[in-house]
């Protein structure tokens, strides 16, 4: 099995930007998620000073239940601890939490900071989730309950692809370094799902 470490060696791969890592269409993936979905549960994992990858890889394949395709939940499991490599490399003291979330209601339809140092978000169904530039955000307004008065241009809000990996950095990040302003696209209207792979520091 492939260990990673090559990974997060000296040149990390992730830009110092939101958007981490562009991704195109997955339709193996999509037709996985679509068979499990009644099936699959959501997921709380916390590590502290790191994380064993056998071990988790271990309970990620009994975690996800089987599809109609073979190796189709493998390979997600495997993208599934890249991503928390790649996350691990970027933590204080490799303390963090992995979470599946499965969502059915509208979210933080306001765009607002979290209070963590960092999350990487990766929607594996349903729409993407939304974020500002720095330039366009009225700092003042937030905490207030009124999207029209945090976006300053409404057409220049960013919005994340099905698959698109994200990396959005909270109020505890330090540095002088400001969080990264989002939302939650409203889905209620949409009668559908969001399936939603986090990792919080």
């Amino acid at each position: 099995m492939q260990s990673y470490d090559s990974l997060v060696a000296e040149n990390h791969p992730w830009p110092d930007q939101v958007l981490v890592e562009a991704r195109g269409g997955n339709p193996a993936l999509d037709a996985y998620i679509d068979a499990v979905i009644d099936d699959l549960k959501p997921l709380l994992r916390s590590f502290t000073g790191g994380y064993d990858l056998d071990a988790t890889r271990t309970a990620l394949l009994q975690h996800f239940p089987e599809g109609p395709d073979r190796g189709v939940k493998e390979d997600l499991v495997e993208d599934i601890l890249r991503l928390v490599s790649l996350f691990e490399a970027t933590t204080v003291d490799g303390n963090f939490k992995l979470q599946l979330e499965i969502v059915g209601h509208d979210m933080c339809r306001l765009f607002h900071q979290d209070y963590y140092r960092q999350r990487l978000i990766c929607t594996l169904k349903g729409p993407g989730t939304e974020w500002l530039s720095h330039d366009n955000v009225n700092r003042d307004a937030l905490g207030k309950g009124d999207n029209n008065a945090i976006v300053k241009n409404v057409d220049e809000i960013h919005r994340a692809n099905t698959h698109d990996v994200l990396r959005l950095k909270g109020a505890r990040y330090g540095g002088g370094t400001p969080s990264d302003i989002h939302r939650s696209p409203p889905i209620v209207h949409l009668k559908g799902t969001r399936v939603l792979l986090k990792i919080d520091e």
